[in-house]
């Protein structure tokens, strides 16, 4: 089996087990047939993406997605909410990253026998989120697949330990996560979150809290989270196997503003049953001028990568895999403006202390009052090796009409 298709569909880091999906399930069916009105909507969406390598040439990702959203409440504060995916791949499904990595990486991985490339799903359907809230006062209880992020930070998310981001769309929709959620909120601002996210037993099974409030005093919000999981985002140096161990994490994060920028951070330290133990942290500020144009800068630190290049190629697995950062650090700056009442231009860059950067460019237009265009891509410049290697080009088009 390609190794690489074994680690993109090993366990996340909290996953249910079929029965607790089907547990799940079970529960929302009553609260279908019993609804009077249940809500229908969604969006037809086309994604074209062509990137760029000298090494690779071109490659092209062409993809079609139907979801479908589900919606129904009742006066007696229950709540019902799914949605269906539905993904067509047109073009070629298999997928070379060798262009993406250093050179020293794909040698590494021929040597090892593991091919640089893998397979996307030519048809996947999938149940994307379906849960049933219940609120009972200044109490909610949900249960089902739901979306767990936690975090103020743009690009990375170091207290967000159930799902990942793409540093080149961060802000797109990410997959569900089966879940027992629980919310209590009091006052401006105070909130407790509880999670359990069910996996094979209680002991692999991944539990989280949240405990959040407001201080008025300085006008900043302020939480404090707790996670226990089991944790499978890192590769065996040598066998490139995902290596599962429990992850114990104790995370602060902040936001409010500070002589006219708004501010924020967060971070977490990362108690390891396997490998060291490491501390991440993302902060930020942004400024909106008299004229519209928004700026923004944004740092992270991880301490869980090596200090600089060349980066170990289990590293660069775990980055394409998992979604886990490059390197010790990197800095993104943006701005932001309005181009017409129904085009925004945006311009995003990374950059890395090794030498290496890229650039994000961006217009969302508004077509209609039901449709939308987004073409946004990425190009990297700078050092071969550093964490966004020279010679990547990649334009993305997604087009999404809404019903």
């Amino acid at each position: 089996m390609n190794v690489l298709n074994a680690v993109r569909r090993s366990l996340p880091l909290c996953n249910s087990a079929a029965s607790a999906s089907a547990a799940v399930l079970a529960l929302c069916y009553p609260a279908i047939t019993a609804a009077q009105e249940v809500d229908i909507t969604g969006y037809v969406e086309h994604t074209l993406q062509i990137n760029y390598t000298s090494s690779v040439k071109e490659q092209l990702i062409d993809a079609s997605k139907l979801r479908i959203d589900f919606a129904n409440s009742s006066v007696d504060g229950l709540e019902f909410r799914a949605n269906i995916n539905m993904i067509v791949n047109h073009a070629t499904i298999a997928y070379d990253v060798s262009g993406y990595l250093p050179d020293a990486v794909v040698a590494d991985l021929a040597l090892a026998g593991v091919p640089a490339e893998f397979e996307l799903d030519r048809h996947r359907t999938y149940l994307d989120n379906a849960y049933i809230s219940w609120d009972i006062g200044s109490a909610r209880i949900r249960a089902g697949k739901q979306q767990l992020s936690w975090g103020p930070a743009y690009s990375f998310n170091p207290t967000d330990l159930f799902h990942q981001k793409n540093i080149l769309d961060p802000t797109y929709e990410k997959e569900g996560v089966a879940a027992l959620r629980f919310d209590y909120t009091w006052g401006v601002g105070g909130r407790l979150a509880t999670i359990v996210a069910p996996r094979q037993n209680l002991e692999t099974t991944g539990y989280a809290v949240r405990l959040g409030t407001h201080i008025g005093s300085i006008g900043y919000d302020l939480a404090v989270t707790l996670h226990q999981v089991t944790d499978s985002t890192s590769l065996d140096p040598t066998t490139f196997a995902p290596v599962t161990q429990r992850r114990r994490a104790t995370g602060l994060e902040f936001s409010g503003e500070l002589m006219g920028l708004g501010v924020w951070m967060e971070g977490n330290y990362n108690s390891m049953e396997v490998e060291e133990n490491f501390t991440r942290v993302a902060a930020g500020f942004d400024y909106t001028l008299e004229g519209g144009l928004y700026l923004m800068a944004e740092g992270l630190y991880n301490g869980r990568a090596e200090y600089g290049s060349p980066y170990p190629t289990h590293d660069w697995l775990a980055n394409l895999m998992f979604g886990e950062p490059i390197g010790r650090w990197w800095i993104l700056g943006g701005v932001r403006k309005d181009l017409s009442d129904l085009a925004i231009g945006s311009m995003y860059v990374f950059t890395s202390p090794d030498g290496s950067a890229m650039l994000n460019p961006r217009i969302d237009v508004s077509i209609a009052q039901n449709a939308e265009l987004a073409v946004f891509g990425g190009i990297t410049v700078g050092k071969d090796d550093g964490v966004f290697p020279a010679g990547l080009y990649s334009m993305i088009a997604r087009a999404t009409v809404y019903f």
